[in-house]
């Protein structure tokens, strides 16, 4: 079977697994890349104990990983492109390998071939490592460091005799003398005019208690060096130095000085020195960074995007492109990905200047600028467009464009979305706060990304309302399983702030028609149409189905509301009048009632739009026209029976509570002309309970002008009688309700006597609506009811006929006729 390069594994046909485990170091991997069996040369290699006994698989030489390394995936231990990798051993120490792979039954065949004399620098001289357990008080080398004491005739033997012992004992008095040592180093001289370096330093647990000890030992050449400080880039010793000493020192003043990372590199891209900055940037101490390739520091090399990313025919990553050799032609590359010790990647700007070296070869001189905030940042702002910042959630755009991707496949007709709105959200950012609310959001978000079927995406809309959407139905049981799932997610009990909260969600789900293009736009909005059609009918957690109709009677509302928003604006409403009347049949005011006469329509009456209005937020730009047409044309009003009647505007949206209540109602009268003791102001009981301090000033500023206020509807809100006393009105209008049955039910003749008594107790009017019959008048005028409204007396009357009632004063005079 053919070994596998730089390109991949090459397959062939009905790859059998190997019989026997191959001499060089080796691994078996599953097809996730997971280690599942190691030959005896690998864990040599890896400085890993051998697998104990029974451990040892049916083929020969084959052992199941240790525990260390069962199921743990290659590329944790192999770092880099396969020509050029690390091969990570439990002291942290580093080793030069070549990986190459092959194809097997159950996965892959991976050898770990050491990189012996092809990847040793010149620059770098032979290194080993040591650790030593403090708490076991045992010293291990590893492979490498015994290697090279055979070669420089040091001794090997363990306890005091080691040669490493010098530095166990002063670190570990530096220890127990509470100090924290951060390195020691030593040189012991070996034959010839060579060295062996030693780097010492203490490993720390997440506690910070000391646990080990972890040594390098590098061979140096002996020759005396000038102390530095140990922050500072050391020049590599031995016989490829392109440097003099005095221009190497002051090259690593230089680079110590500079804030941030630099790197030198040669010619096929190793690293062969590198300042603190960049030792803290990679968090790898300079030792190891030492012969590293810049593609082996690249994280791409290794994440498994690309198993060679942007990388020349000579090895090199794109961002260390071959230049002309003159400081004259520096070039930046803006975004690189490199690779931390840990397997984090660190986002980098680079500054690369190519150099001469005293040879004539070129190096690179590269400064790194740490940009990986800066890369987040621009991260979230371009996904500010397209997620909910604070569920983190596809928004609305993002949502109508996966719909509409969705609905362009073959599968469109499977396609269902649903449309989940809290009930009674706003009661838990009124109780616990705004920041509840936040994390209630927050933590339905999060169950609903956890929970949903396979195939379901969810997202946030807006406000309290969430969609999701399934890009296949038949896979979850149907539209209304799906929506009955999602309102079960959106009915929890959640601990918020230490409280529970018990959340229920009208639901609305939509698919889109079998004939027709249908947008995902209109997708949603069918949706919605439908929960808000559960919401209207007062079903707190119940589910709707965007049928036919629901869809219809919605569009015909949305189209209503559009023509009454250009109906308000052009004028295109009327005003009718209904009298009311004194006991003795003179008209002391007119309500005015207002009607739509649409030109296809015909009237439509308030029943239909009012409630449109209101939904779209129109009320207040209604009651603003109606006060105004019925000021101008109340103005106008000519003198019956010796007194010119005040005119009734009915209020619902525009309200004493509102902070220009005063400011619109004055100017909206005095551009009339209208006397100011000839308006009368009607809200419902619901409108006048408990009003802030600045609409009860506002109230009393118009009743000082002569305004009158009335209690329209008295009797339906609240509390009914309790709340008389308490109103700010100067006349009460007793509901229709309890006027229709005062002649023969007892029960609405003791309520009607009760408010006109309590009424008249307190110096206020009353009003009757809806009185139709003589004998209703006759049972009020004797309770003592002040005035009287309703078919009775008149219907409501155009201005034209109103104008000539009055002028004529042709009213009902019922006394006379009773």
């Amino acid at each position: 079977r053919p070994l596998v390069g730089v390109g991949g594994p090459e397959r062939v046909d009905a790859p059998a697994p190997p019989d026997a485990a191959p001499t060089e170091p080796a691994v078996l991997c599953d097809r996730e890349g997971r280690i599942t069996r190691v030959n005896d040369a690998f864990l040599a290699l890896a400085s890993r104990p051998p697998a104990g006994p029974g451990q040892t698989s049916p083929a020969a030489g084959w052992r199941a990983a240790p525990g260390g390394l069962d199921r743990v995936p290659l590329r944790e231990l192999v770092h880099g492109p396969d020509p050029d990798a690390r091969l990570v051993r439990p002291d942290g120490s580093l080793v030069a390998v070549r990986l190459v792979r092959r194809i097997a039954c159950a996965g892959e065949l991976c050898l770990v071939l050491p990189q012996r004399g092809q990847l040793d620098l010149p620059s770098a001289a032979p290194v080993g490592t040591w650790t030593f357990d403090l708490a076991a008080a045992a010293l291990r080398r590893d492979a490498a460091l015994e290697e090279l004491y055979r070669a420089v005739g040091v001794p090997t033997g363990q306890g005091p005799t080691a040669v490493e012992a010098q530095q166990v004992a002063a670190l570990s008095q530096a220890l127990r003398a509470q100090a924290r040592p951060a390195e020691h180093r030593m040189e012991l001289a070996v034959a010839g005019s060579q060295a062996l370096d030693y780097a010492t330093y203490v490993e720390y647990a997440d506690d910070g208690t000391a646990h080990r000890l972890v040594g390098t030992v590098r061979l140096v050449a002996a020759a005396p060096r000038r102390p530095r400080p140990q922050n500072r880039v050391r020049q590599p010793a031995g016989p490829t130095r392109r440097f003099t000493d005095q221009a190497a020192q002051r090259f690593a003043d230089l680079m110590a000085a500079v804030p941030g990372g630099v790197g030198l590199l040669d010619r096929a891209g190793r690293v062969i020195d590198a300042n603190a900055g960049l030792c803290e940037l990679l968090d790898v101490r300079l030792e190891m960074l030492r012969g590293r390739t810049a593609a082996s520091l690249t994280a791409d090399g290794f994440t498994g995007q690309d198993p060679e990313p942007d990388t020349g025919a000579d090895g090199l990553p794109g961002w260390l492109r071959r230049a002309a050799t003159s400081p004259d032609h520096p070039y930046r590359a803006d975004a690189v990905p490199l690779l931390r010790i840990d397997g984090t990647t660190v986002w980098c700007e680079l500054a690369v200047t190519a150099t001469p070296a005293d040879d004539g070869s070129p190096l690179w001189l590269v400064v790194f600028t740490d940009v990986t905030e800066r890369r987040r940042a621009a991260e979230l702002l371009r996904s500010a467009g397209i997620v909910d910042e604070l569920t983190r959630l596809p928004n609305r755009a993002a949502t109508i464009e996966l719909v509409d991707r969705l609905l362009a496949g073959p599968g469109r007709d499977r396609v269902a979305v649903v449309c989940g709105d809290l009930d009674d959200f706003s009661r838990v950012n009124s109780s616990l706060g705004h920041e509840a609310g936040d994390d209630l959001l927050v933590t339905l978000a999060g169950r609903l990304q956890r929970e949903l079927p396979v195939g379901c995406t969810a997202a946030r809309l807006s406000g309290d309302e969430f969609m999701v959407i399934c890009a296949d139905h038949s896979e979850v049981g149907g539209p209304d399983i799906l929506a009955r799932t999602v309102a079960d997610l959106l009915r929890p009990t959640i601990t918020v702030h230490g409280r529970p909260v018990q959340m229920t969600a009208s639901v609305g789900v939509a698919q889109p028609v079998p004939a027709g293009e249908v947008r995902a736009a209109d997708l949603l909005r069918f949706a919605e149409v439908a929960m808000q059609d559960v919401k209207r009918r007062q079903r707190r957690g119940g589910i709707g189905m965007a049928t036919d109709g629901v869809v219809s009677s919605a569009t015909k509302a949305l189209e209503l509301e559009a023509e009454l928003r250009s109906t308000i604006a052009g004028g295109g409403l009327t005003l009718l009048y209904q009298p009311v009347v004194g006991p003795d049949g003179t008209v002391l005011s007119a309500e005015a009632l207002v009607r739509w006469p649409h030109p296809e329509r015909g009237m439509i009456s308030p029943g239909e739009f009012l409630p449109v209005a209101q939904r779209s937020g129109l009320l207040r730009d209604l009651d603003m026209w109606v006060l105004r047409t019925a000021a101008e044309e109340a103005a106008t009003w000519p003198m019956a029976r010796g007194i010119r009647p005040a005119v009734a505007v009915n209020l619902a949206g525009l309200l004493p509570g509102d902070t220009d209540f005063l400011d619109v109602v004055t100017g909206i009268v005095d551009d009339s002309g209208l006397p100011w003791d000839r308006l009368v102001l009607e809200l419902v009981e619901t409108s006048l309970v408990a009003l802030p301090p600045h609409a009860l000033a506002a109230m009393d500023t118009l009743v000082k002008r002569g305004v009158r206020f009335a209690v329209d509807d008295f009797g339906t809100g609240y509390s009914s009688l309790a709340r008389l006393k308490e109103l700010p009105a100067q006349t009460i209008k007793i509901d229709r309700a309890f006027v229709t049955g005062v002649g023969e039910d007892r029960a609405d003749f003791a309520v009607a006597r009760a408010v006109v008594d309590m009424a008249a107790a307190m110096n206020r009017t009353t009003v009757a609506e809806g009185v139709e019959t003589g004998e209703q008048f006759l049972v009020l005028r004797r309770l003592g009811v002040d005035a009287f409204q309703g078919y009775f007396f008149a219907k409501p009357l155009t201005p034209d006929e109103l104008h000539a009632k009055l002028r004529t004063s042709e009213v009902v005079a019922p006394a006379a006729g009773l």
